[in-house]
């Protein structure tokens, strides 16, 4: 662990729910950056520090009303507190339950296991479009479904997943079966 950097874990006191376990952060020099407290948490201890973790931040009224502030006996250093977040169990902020970490809450399937490659995602979807314009009674319906692939190739294009001329070339191959 770096010099001056302290973690560990303890309960949060002042929670509503003071038997929340944490972590807490202390750099005696300096102040923490997101960057420096992921790579803590990530590779420390031989990733004993690995999870998901939620950090609340006050930026309420009540912490802006200036106490403290300008002051010459300010302490040096700096503290974090990370509220571990367990899948399916509540949120120690909100009291919710947190969202699945490792598989799709829908079907199942790992998100390991997830194959993300944009061009068979997009090749599958257009299939699916096809198959809908086929079946489909409604002209509205096959607007509907016409419609929604191309907005995903936009959408893909916006995320960088395909260049500009790749989903131009996709387009205009849909044009064809576009309802009249």
């Amino acid at each position: 662990m770096k010099r001056g950097i302290k973690m560990t874990w303890e309960y949060a006191g002042n929670h509503p729910n003071a038997d929340t376990l944490c972590v807490r952060i202390t750099k005696s020099r300096g102040k923490l950056t997101l960057h420096e407290i992921e790579d803590l948490l990530l590779y420390e201890d031989n990733q004993a520090w690995c999870g998901h973790y939620a950090i609340l931040e006050n930026c309420s009224e009540s912490a802006a009303d200036g106490a403290g502030w300008y002051m010459e006996d300010d302490p040096k250093g700096d503290t974090v507190v990370l509220y571990k977040l367990d899948e399916g169990e509540s949120c120690p902020v909100c009291g919710g339950l947190t969202p699945p970490y490792d598989y799709c809450p829908s079907c199942g399937t790992a998100w390991k296991d997830c194959d993300l490659d944009i061009e068979k995602t997009l090749r599958l979807m257009r299939e699916e479009t096809l198959r809908m314009l086929r079946e489909s009674e409604s002209r509205d319906s096959r607007l509907a479904w016409y419609w929604t692939y191309i907005g995903a190739l936009d959408l893909a294009r916006q995320l960088n997943f395909l260049t500009g001329e790749r989903r131009q070339e996709l387009a205009r191959e849909s044009e064809a079966w576009k309802p009249a």
